[in-house]
């Protein structure tokens, strides 16, 4: 009775041993999921430190700071860390050009009365308030858009 119950246990053995063989042997075939970097701008200061601390061999600290800098999720802090201890680089974030000149004109009362009865004609698009004021102040389209959604 010993002998029927090894000689189970060793079938047993080799039929799971198999199947283990055999369902590794299918995963080997197929292709590694590809992984693209997220596009992330980072400040030239934060790729240094970043870089400083993953090649000292600080990676989790390192993959901690670029997430509390840039909110990335964990897995694409991960990668863009380990694309930076490899050598590459990601582009600064572009600072805010300030305007030297002053706007052509000032926005008077006949203006703003004007750009009031454009966004009342079409409340969601506002589309002609924000050209009427880029053409009068000389305002770019974003601090267009600005001053009309707080009319």
């Amino acid at each position: 009775m010993l002998e029927v119950g090894i000689v189970v246990v060793i079938i047993l053995a080799v039929v799971v041993s198999f199947i283990i063989i055999r369902r590794s042997g299918d995963r080997r075939n197929q292709p590694v999921e590809h992984t693209e970097l997220p596009e992330v701008e980072l400040s030239l200061k934060l790729q240094e430190d970043v870089r400083a601390l993953a090649s000292r061999g600080h990676t989790e600290h390192a993959i901690k700071m670029l997430r509390k800098a840039t909110k990335l999720a964990p897995h694409e802090a991960t990668l863009v860390v380990q694309a930076l201890m490899v050598g590459q680089s990601f582009p600064a974030p572009e600072t805010p050009t300030t305007r030297e000149e002053t706007p052509s004109a000032l926005i008077d009362d006949d203006l703003l009365e004007r750009l009031h009865t454009l966004v009342a004609q079409d409340p969601v698009k506002r589309t002609a308030a924000m050209q009427l004021l880029r053409d009068r102040t000389g305002m770019s389209a974003r601090e267009a858009r600005r001053f009309i959604n707080a009319l």
